[in-house]
């Protein structure tokens, strides 16, 4: 590991992503409740939001804590940058896996509307997915 992975906990991006988004999260959640829609495709969203926001209130938790933790150290031995690593593994896979429940919840969200819309939705969500991945190979593959 490189000391890249100190410099990005530093910047707290994924921390105040996290947080965010949990609270955009939570708050459709609510919404969907409010609406009182007591079909299957309702309640399915809702706790994919639900899931989203506690997966997201986990990568902001442990990005946090560990910052905290590190607060003034500036050398790291190898073992420590290796259990930060691990540590930090948490929490991006957390924040990464809360934030493909939520493009893909938007997806669902549409069928809340209308069948038409959830069509629309769902086309546009896989497009997304889509554009992600094709963007994220595209970063994993920049030569420095």
């Amino acid at each position: 590991m490189m000391i890249s992975e100190i410099l990005e906990l530093r910047s707290g991006q994924v921390a105040y992503i996290s947080s965010l988004m949990a609270g955009f999260s939570l708050s459709i959640a609510v919404q969907i409740i409010r609406g009182k829609d007591q079909r299957l495709v309702a309640t399915a969203n809702y706790l994919l939001f639900i899931v989203t926001t506690l997966l997201f209130l986990i990568a902001l938790y442990v990005d946090v804590s560990i910052s905290l933790r590190l607060v003034g150290i500036e050398d790291f031995c190898d073992d420590a940058l290796i259990q930060i690593e691990n540590i930090r593994n948490l929490s991006t896979s957390a924040a990464t896996s809360a934030f493909l429940l939520f493009v893909l919840s938007i997806g669902v969200l549409g069928w809340l509307k209308s069948n038409r819309t959830g069509i629309i939705s769902t086309l546009m969500v896989l497009l997304t997915l889509a554009t992600i991945i094709v963007a994220k190979n595209m970063i994993s593959n920049l030569d420095f």
